[in-house]
């Protein structure tokens, strides 16, 4: 049962002697092609061009949303006002009756 084999000890492991096994070298890792300067400068002129193009682009769209923004505001507060004028005019019928 489970009590019976407390006494018992468990056979060691045979461990296995690591100069047995191959171990292969780490791969070194290559240097990579140096481009030539020509394409490094084609690239930076290229990522000048996309900034350039894409900042006015970025700051036009914030405006629009900064402008959509307020008028919606604007068109919240008319609305309202609105509101209070029709239950100020409501209360005032009901007094009346």
């Amino acid at each position: 049962m489970a009590t019976q084999g407390r006494g018992k000890k468990l056979p060691a492991k045979a461990s296995v002697p690591s100069s047995d096994y191959y171990i292969p070298p780490l791969p070194v890792a290559v240097a990579p092609v140096r481009q030539s300067v020509k394409e490094d400068i084609v690239g930076w002129i290229a990522a000048c061009v996309l900034i350039a193009l894409l900042l006015p682009l970025g700051a036009m769209l914030y405006i629009d949303i900064l402008e959509v923004k307020n008028d919606a505001k604007v068109q919240l507060e008319k609305l309202e006002k609105l509101r209070r004028q029709i239950e100020q005019h409501q209360r005032k019928e009901k007094r009346n009756e």
